[in-house]
Protein backbone atom coordinates (compact mmCIF):
# COMPACT_ATOMS: atom_id res chain seq x y z
CA UNK A 1 0.00 0.00 0.00
CA UNK A 2 1.08 3.59 -0.50
CA UNK A 3 0.93 6.52 1.88
CA UNK A 4 -2.13 7.72 -0.12
CA UNK A 5 -4.22 4.77 1.05
CA UNK A 6 -7.93 5.35 1.37
CA UNK A 7 -10.39 4.21 4.01
CA UNK A 8 -11.14 1.24 1.75
CA UNK A 9 -7.62 -0.07 2.44
CA UNK A 10 -8.37 -0.55 6.12
CA UNK A 11 -8.80 -4.08 7.33
CA UNK A 12 -10.18 -4.87 10.78
CA UNK A 13 -8.64 -7.87 12.52
CA UNK A 14 -9.75 -9.23 15.90
CA UNK A 15 -7.31 -11.45 17.78
CA UNK A 16 -8.84 -13.98 20.18
CA UNK A 17 -6.45 -15.39 22.78
CA UNK A 18 -7.02 -17.45 25.89
CA UNK A 19 -4.89 -15.37 28.20
CA UNK A 20 -2.64 -12.30 28.19
CA UNK A 21 -0.79 -12.78 31.44
CA UNK A 22 2.59 -13.57 29.90
CA UNK A 23 4.57 -15.93 27.69
CA UNK A 24 6.00 -16.06 24.20
CA UNK A 25 2.69 -16.30 22.34
CA UNK A 26 1.16 -13.42 24.28
CA UNK A 27 4.27 -11.27 23.83
CA UNK A 28 4.15 -11.98 20.10
CA UNK A 29 0.54 -10.80 19.84
CA UNK A 30 1.50 -7.65 21.77
CA UNK A 31 4.42 -7.05 19.41
CA UNK A 32 2.09 -7.37 16.42
CA UNK A 33 -0.30 -4.87 18.01
CA UNK A 34 2.55 -2.42 18.46
CA UNK A 35 3.70 -2.75 14.85
CA UNK A 36 0.20 -2.48 13.39
CA UNK A 37 -0.68 0.53 15.58
CA UNK A 38 -1.16 3.51 13.27
CA UNK A 39 -1.30 1.40 10.09
CA UNK A 40 -4.19 0.32 7.89
CA UNK A 41 -4.47 -2.93 9.89
CA UNK A 42 -6.86 -2.09 12.74
CA UNK A 43 -6.52 -4.59 15.59
CA UNK A 44 -8.88 -5.51 18.40
CA UNK A 45 -8.20 -8.17 21.05
CA UNK A 46 -10.43 -10.46 23.12
CA UNK A 47 -9.09 -12.59 25.95
CA UNK A 48 -11.17 -15.64 26.90
CA UNK A 49 -9.86 -16.12 30.44
CA UNK A 50 -10.68 -12.58 31.48
CA UNK A 51 -7.11 -12.24 32.79
CA UNK A 52 -5.47 -9.18 31.33
CA UNK A 53 -2.09 -9.46 33.01
CA UNK A 54 1.06 -7.50 32.27
CA UNK A 55 1.06 -8.14 28.54
CA UNK A 56 -2.60 -7.22 28.14
CA UNK A 57 -2.20 -4.01 30.13
CA UNK A 58 0.62 -2.91 27.84
CA UNK A 59 -1.38 -3.87 24.74
CA UNK A 60 -4.67 -2.15 25.69
CA UNK A 61 -3.82 1.37 24.42
CA UNK A 62 -2.51 -0.03 21.11
CA UNK A 63 -5.73 -1.66 19.90
CA UNK A 64 -9.11 -0.40 18.74
CA UNK A 65 -11.16 -2.50 21.17
CA UNK A 66 -10.03 -4.65 24.09
CA UNK A 67 -12.49 -7.27 25.34
CA UNK A 68 -12.25 -9.30 28.53
CA UNK A 69 -14.53 -12.35 28.48
CA UNK A 70 -15.56 -13.70 31.86
CA UNK A 71 -15.24 -17.40 32.63
CA UNK A 72 -18.14 -19.19 30.94
CA UNK A 73 -19.86 -22.54 31.68
CA UNK A 74 -18.93 -25.70 29.80
CA UNK A 75 -21.95 -25.50 27.48
CA UNK A 76 -20.44 -22.36 25.94
CA UNK A 77 -18.24 -24.73 23.94
CA UNK A 78 -21.39 -25.78 22.08
CA UNK A 79 -22.97 -22.34 21.77
CA UNK A 80 -20.52 -19.52 22.61
CA UNK A 81 -23.17 -16.83 22.19
CA UNK A 82 -21.44 -14.33 24.45
CA UNK A 83 -18.14 -14.63 22.62
CA UNK A 84 -19.89 -14.33 19.26
CA UNK A 85 -21.52 -11.13 20.48
CA UNK A 86 -18.15 -9.72 21.58
CA UNK A 87 -16.58 -10.62 18.25
CA UNK A 88 -19.42 -9.05 16.30
CA UNK A 89 -19.02 -5.81 18.28
CA UNK A 90 -15.47 -5.39 16.96
CA UNK A 91 -16.76 -5.47 13.34
CA UNK A 92 -13.92 -7.64 12.06
CA UNK A 93 -13.06 -8.52 8.50
CA UNK A 94 -10.84 -11.26 9.94
CA UNK A 95 -10.77 -13.11 13.24
CA UNK A 96 -7.31 -14.35 14.17
CA UNK A 97 -7.40 -17.13 16.77
CA UNK A 98 -4.46 -18.41 18.79
CA UNK A 99 -3.60 -21.59 20.70
CA UNK A 100 -6.14 -22.28 23.45
CA UNK A 101 -8.95 -20.45 21.66
CA UNK A 102 -9.40 -22.47 18.46
CA UNK A 103 -12.53 -24.57 18.94
CA UNK A 104 -14.68 -22.03 20.79
CA UNK A 105 -13.25 -19.10 18.86
CA UNK A 106 -13.85 -20.62 15.42
CA UNK A 107 -17.44 -21.51 16.31
CA UNK A 108 -18.12 -18.05 17.73
CA UNK A 109 -16.54 -16.35 14.70
CA UNK A 110 -18.80 -18.28 12.32
CA UNK A 111 -21.83 -17.53 14.51
CA UNK A 112 -20.84 -13.84 14.29
CA UNK A 113 -20.73 -14.03 10.49
CA UNK A 114 -17.04 -13.17 10.19
CA UNK A 115 -15.96 -13.59 6.54
CA UNK A 116 -12.44 -14.90 7.23
CA UNK A 117 -11.03 -16.97 10.11
CA UNK A 118 -7.31 -17.50 10.67
CA UNK A 119 -5.76 -19.67 13.37
CA UNK A 120 -2.13 -19.81 14.53
CA UNK A 121 -0.86 -22.98 16.23
CA UNK A 122 2.00 -21.90 18.47
CA UNK A 123 2.97 -25.31 19.80
CA UNK A 124 1.78 -28.64 21.16
CA UNK A 125 2.26 -30.13 24.59
CA UNK A 126 4.21 -33.38 24.65
CA UNK A 127 1.08 -35.22 25.85
CA UNK A 128 -1.45 -34.11 23.24
CA UNK A 129 -4.68 -36.06 24.02
CA UNK A 130 -6.75 -37.61 21.23
CA UNK A 131 -9.91 -35.73 22.31
CA UNK A 132 -8.16 -32.38 21.89
CA UNK A 133 -6.90 -33.40 18.46
CA UNK A 134 -10.46 -34.34 17.52
CA UNK A 135 -11.80 -30.94 18.69
CA UNK A 136 -9.06 -29.19 16.75
CA UNK A 137 -9.92 -31.19 13.65
CA UNK A 138 -13.51 -29.91 13.87
CA UNK A 139 -12.27 -26.37 14.41
CA UNK A 140 -10.01 -26.72 11.38
CA UNK A 141 -13.06 -27.25 9.17
CA UNK A 142 -14.36 -23.83 10.25
CA UNK A 143 -11.01 -22.13 9.65
CA UNK A 144 -9.90 -20.66 6.33
CA UNK A 145 -6.16 -20.73 7.02
CA UNK A 146 -4.30 -22.65 9.73
CA UNK A 147 -0.87 -21.17 10.40
CA UNK A 148 1.91 -23.30 11.83
CA UNK A 149 4.98 -21.55 13.25
CA UNK A 150 7.41 -24.24 12.02
CA UNK A 151 7.76 -27.00 9.41
CA UNK A 152 7.65 -29.62 12.15
CA UNK A 153 4.40 -28.25 13.55
CA UNK A 154 2.83 -28.03 10.09
CA UNK A 155 3.60 -31.69 9.52
CA UNK A 156 2.08 -32.60 12.89
CA UNK A 157 -1.12 -30.67 12.18
CA UNK A 158 -1.58 -32.49 8.89
CA UNK A 159 -0.55 -36.00 9.88
CA UNK A 160 -1.67 -36.27 13.53
CA UNK A 161 -4.39 -33.68 14.03
CA UNK A 162 -5.94 -34.24 10.61
CA UNK A 163 -6.09 -30.66 9.37
CA UNK A 164 -6.55 -30.36 5.61
CA UNK A 165 -3.00 -29.72 4.29
CA UNK A 166 -4.47 -27.28 1.76
CA UNK A 167 -5.44 -24.98 4.62
CA UNK A 168 -2.01 -25.01 6.32
CA UNK A 169 0.52 -22.27 5.84
CA UNK A 170 3.82 -21.73 7.63
CA UNK A 171 4.62 -18.32 9.09
CA UNK A 172 7.60 -18.47 11.40
CA UNK A 173 7.66 -16.32 14.53
CA UNK A 174 9.67 -13.14 14.60
CA UNK A 175 11.16 -10.64 17.03
CA UNK A 176 12.21 -7.00 16.95
CA UNK A 177 15.88 -7.41 16.01
CA UNK A 178 16.58 -3.71 16.57
CA UNK A 179 15.24 -3.75 20.10
CA UNK A 180 16.74 -7.17 20.85
CA UNK A 181 20.37 -6.65 19.92
CA UNK A 182 23.85 -7.35 21.31
CA UNK A 183 25.09 -5.12 24.11
CA UNK A 184 26.55 -5.00 27.57
CA UNK A 185 24.36 -6.00 30.50
CA UNK A 186 23.99 -3.21 33.05
CA UNK A 187 26.56 -3.61 35.80
CA UNK A 188 23.83 -2.69 38.28
CA UNK A 189 21.85 -5.81 37.31
CA UNK A 190 24.81 -8.09 37.94
CA UNK A 191 25.40 -6.42 41.30
CA UNK A 192 21.71 -6.60 42.22
CA UNK A 193 21.70 -10.35 41.54
CA UNK A 194 24.91 -10.83 43.54
CA UNK A 195 26.85 -12.40 40.67
CA UNK A 196 30.65 -11.98 40.83
CA UNK A 197 32.29 -10.24 37.88
CA UNK A 198 34.39 -13.33 37.05
CA UNK A 199 31.42 -15.72 37.00
CA UNK A 200 29.93 -17.25 33.85
CA UNK A 201 26.15 -16.95 33.59
CA UNK A 202 23.78 -19.43 31.96
CA UNK A 203 20.00 -19.31 31.97
CA UNK A 204 16.78 -18.53 30.22
CA UNK A 205 13.74 -16.28 30.02
CA UNK A 206 10.30 -17.87 30.25
CA UNK A 207 7.32 -19.02 32.27
CA UNK A 208 8.14 -21.00 35.39
CA UNK A 209 5.78 -23.84 34.48
CA UNK A 210 6.20 -27.62 34.37
CA UNK A 211 6.43 -27.77 30.58
CA UNK A 212 9.59 -25.64 30.71
CA UNK A 213 11.33 -28.25 32.94
CA UNK A 214 13.70 -25.74 34.50
CA UNK A 215 14.53 -28.31 37.16
CA UNK A 216 16.66 -29.94 34.46
CA UNK A 217 18.61 -26.71 34.10
CA UNK A 218 19.15 -26.56 37.85
CA UNK A 219 20.57 -30.09 37.68
CA UNK A 220 22.88 -28.98 34.86
CA UNK A 221 24.07 -26.09 37.02
CA UNK A 222 24.79 -28.52 39.87
CA UNK A 223 26.83 -30.73 37.55
CA UNK A 224 28.75 -27.80 36.09
CA UNK A 225 29.68 -26.69 39.58
CA UNK A 226 31.59 -29.94 40.06
CA UNK A 227 33.04 -30.04 36.56
CA UNK A 228 36.75 -29.29 36.04
CA UNK A 229 35.92 -28.57 32.38
CA UNK A 230 34.32 -25.18 33.09
CA UNK A 231 36.70 -22.19 33.28
CA UNK A 232 35.29 -20.43 36.31
CA UNK A 233 32.26 -20.34 38.59
CA UNK A 234 28.84 -20.72 36.90
CA UNK A 235 25.65 -18.97 37.98
CA UNK A 236 22.14 -19.77 36.75
CA UNK A 237 19.57 -17.03 36.11
CA UNK A 238 15.99 -17.80 35.02
CA UNK A 239 13.95 -14.66 34.39
CA UNK A 240 10.20 -15.22 34.61
CA UNK A 241 7.37 -16.16 36.91
CA UNK A 242 4.88 -18.97 37.30
CA UNK A 243 3.47 -21.79 39.42
CA UNK A 244 6.79 -23.66 39.75
CA UNK A 245 8.76 -20.86 41.39
CA UNK A 246 8.71 -22.40 44.91
CA UNK A 247 9.37 -25.90 43.57
CA UNK A 248 12.41 -24.66 41.65
CA UNK A 249 13.79 -22.91 44.73
CA UNK A 250 13.37 -26.14 46.68
CA UNK A 251 15.12 -28.13 43.94
CA UNK A 252 18.05 -25.72 44.03
CA UNK A 253 18.31 -26.19 47.81
CA UNK A 254 18.06 -29.97 47.46
CA UNK A 255 20.91 -30.05 44.95
CA UNK A 256 23.03 -27.68 47.01
CA UNK A 257 23.11 -24.87 44.44
CA UNK A 258 20.70 -22.33 45.95
CA UNK A 259 23.62 -19.92 46.31
CA UNK A 260 24.23 -19.81 42.54
CA UNK A 261 20.60 -19.94 41.28
CA UNK A 262 18.73 -16.69 40.72
CA UNK A 263 14.97 -16.45 40.04
CA UNK A 264 14.45 -12.67 39.75
CA UNK A 265 10.84 -12.92 38.54
CA UNK A 266 9.09 -11.21 35.65
CA UNK A 267 10.83 -8.32 33.90
CA UNK A 268 9.42 -5.73 31.52
CA UNK A 269 12.98 -5.30 30.20
CA UNK A 270 14.16 -8.85 29.41
CA UNK A 271 16.88 -7.55 27.09
CA UNK A 272 19.15 -6.80 30.03
CA UNK A 273 18.76 -10.40 31.23
CA UNK A 274 19.61 -11.81 27.80
CA UNK A 275 22.70 -9.62 27.67
CA UNK A 276 23.71 -10.86 31.11
CA UNK A 277 23.98 -14.43 29.80
CA UNK A 278 27.08 -16.15 28.47
CA UNK A 279 24.80 -18.98 27.33
CA UNK A 280 21.05 -19.29 26.74
CA UNK A 281 19.53 -22.70 27.56
CA UNK A 282 16.26 -24.50 26.81
CA UNK A 283 15.50 -27.80 28.57
CA UNK A 284 11.72 -27.85 27.97
CA UNK A 285 9.54 -30.94 27.64
CA UNK A 286 7.97 -29.34 24.56
CA UNK A 287 8.10 -26.10 22.60
CA UNK A 288 6.50 -24.53 19.59
CA UNK A 289 8.80 -22.01 17.95
CA UNK A 290 10.37 -20.38 20.98
CA UNK A 291 10.13 -16.60 20.95
CA UNK A 292 12.60 -16.37 23.83
CA UNK A 293 15.13 -18.38 21.80
CA UNK A 294 14.72 -15.92 18.91
CA UNK A 295 15.11 -12.97 21.28
CA UNK A 296 18.29 -14.47 22.72
CA UNK A 297 19.58 -15.10 19.18
CA UNK A 298 18.87 -11.48 18.22
CA UNK A 299 20.90 -10.43 21.26
CA UNK A 300 23.77 -12.58 20.02
CA UNK A 301 23.76 -15.08 22.90
CA UNK A 302 25.26 -18.53 22.33
CA UNK A 303 22.53 -21.18 22.84
CA UNK A 304 22.31 -24.81 23.88
CA UNK A 305 18.85 -26.35 23.45
CA UNK A 306 17.10 -29.68 23.67
CA UNK A 307 15.66 -31.02 20.43
CA UNK A 308 11.98 -30.30 21.06
CA UNK A 309 9.56 -28.30 18.96
CA UNK A 310 11.27 -26.15 16.36
CA UNK A 311 14.47 -25.56 18.37
CA UNK A 312 16.75 -27.38 15.90
CA UNK A 313 14.94 -25.82 12.96
CA UNK A 314 15.41 -22.33 14.40
CA UNK A 315 19.15 -22.77 15.03
CA UNK A 316 19.75 -24.42 11.66
CA UNK A 317 22.24 -27.07 10.55
CA UNK A 318 25.27 -24.87 11.16
CA UNK A 319 24.57 -24.98 14.90
CA UNK A 320 23.74 -28.69 15.14
CA UNK A 321 26.32 -29.12 17.91
CA UNK A 322 24.25 -26.77 20.09
CA UNK A 323 21.22 -29.07 19.88
CA UNK A 324 20.97 -32.03 22.30
CA UNK A 325 18.47 -34.92 22.22
CA UNK A 326 15.38 -34.27 24.34
CA UNK A 327 15.89 -35.24 27.98
CA UNK A 328 19.63 -35.93 27.64
CA UNK A 329 20.99 -34.19 30.74
CA UNK A 330 24.48 -35.67 30.31
CA UNK A 331 24.72 -34.48 26.71
CA UNK A 332 23.30 -31.09 27.60
CA UNK A 333 25.84 -30.59 30.39
CA UNK A 334 28.68 -31.51 28.02
CA UNK A 335 27.44 -29.13 25.33
CA UNK A 336 27.18 -26.27 27.83
CA UNK A 337 30.63 -26.97 29.28
CA UNK A 338 32.19 -27.26 25.82
CA UNK A 339 30.65 -23.95 24.74
CA UNK A 340 31.69 -22.10 27.89
CA UNK A 341 35.29 -23.25 27.73
CA UNK A 342 35.77 -22.65 23.98
CA UNK A 343 35.69 -18.97 23.02
CA UNK A 344 36.00 -20.00 19.36
CA UNK A 345 32.86 -22.15 19.56
CA UNK A 346 30.94 -19.55 21.56
CA UNK A 347 31.94 -16.69 19.23
CA UNK A 348 30.91 -18.66 16.16
CA UNK A 349 27.53 -19.43 17.75
CA UNK A 350 27.00 -15.79 18.67
CA UNK A 351 27.71 -14.66 15.13
CA UNK A 352 25.46 -17.25 13.49
CA UNK A 353 22.45 -16.71 15.76
CA UNK A 354 22.50 -12.96 15.29
CA UNK A 355 22.65 -13.37 11.53
CA UNK A 356 19.80 -15.91 11.53
CA UNK A 357 17.64 -13.70 13.72
CA UNK A 358 18.11 -10.72 11.42
CA UNK A 359 17.78 -12.67 8.20
CA UNK A 360 14.93 -15.07 9.04
CA UNK A 361 13.18 -14.19 12.30
CA UNK A 362 12.46 -10.47 12.09
CA UNK A 363 9.20 -8.97 13.31
CA UNK A 364 8.95 -6.86 10.14
CA UNK A 365 8.81 -10.04 8.04
CA UNK A 366 6.17 -11.55 10.31
CA UNK A 367 3.76 -8.59 10.27
CA UNK A 368 4.01 -8.29 6.49
CA UNK A 369 3.27 -12.00 6.01
CA UNK A 370 0.26 -11.83 8.31
CA UNK A 371 -1.09 -8.74 6.58
CA UNK A 372 -0.82 -10.58 3.29
CA UNK A 373 -2.71 -13.47 4.83
CA UNK A 374 -5.43 -11.18 6.17
CA UNK A 375 -5.88 -9.64 2.72
CA UNK A 376 -5.68 -13.00 0.86
CA UNK A 377 -2.79 -11.61 -1.22
CA UNK A 378 0.96 -11.34 -1.06
CA UNK A 379 2.71 -9.68 1.91
CA UNK A 380 2.14 -5.95 1.77
CA UNK A 381 4.29 -3.10 3.00
CA UNK A 382 3.06 -1.45 6.19
CA UNK A 383 1.67 2.02 5.47
CA UNK A 384 0.28 4.75 7.72
CA UNK A 385 -3.41 4.45 8.54
CA UNK A 386 -5.65 6.28 6.04
CA UNK A 387 -7.45 9.39 7.21
CA UNK A 388 -11.24 9.15 7.16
Amino acid sequence: MSARSTVADRIRVTHVVFDLHGGGMESLVAAMAKRYDGTAVVLSVITLSGRVGRVGSAMRPLVDQFGEARQLPDFSMLAPIGLARRIRATKPDVVHLHSGAWYKGSLAARMAGVPRVVYTEHGREHDDPAILRWLDRQAGRRTDVVVAVSDRLASYLGSRVGVDPGRIRIIENGVDTERFSPGQAPLALRERLGIPSEALVIGGVGRLEKVKAYERLIEVAARLRKSPEVPGPVYLVICGDGSQRSALREEARRLGVADIVRLPGWSDTPIEFYRLLDLFAITSLSEGASVSLMEAMACGIAPVVMDVGANAEILGPELGAQVVPAGDIDGFTRAVADTLRSEVRAAAARRVVRQRAQGRYSLDRLVKEYEGLYRRGEPAAIAPAPVA
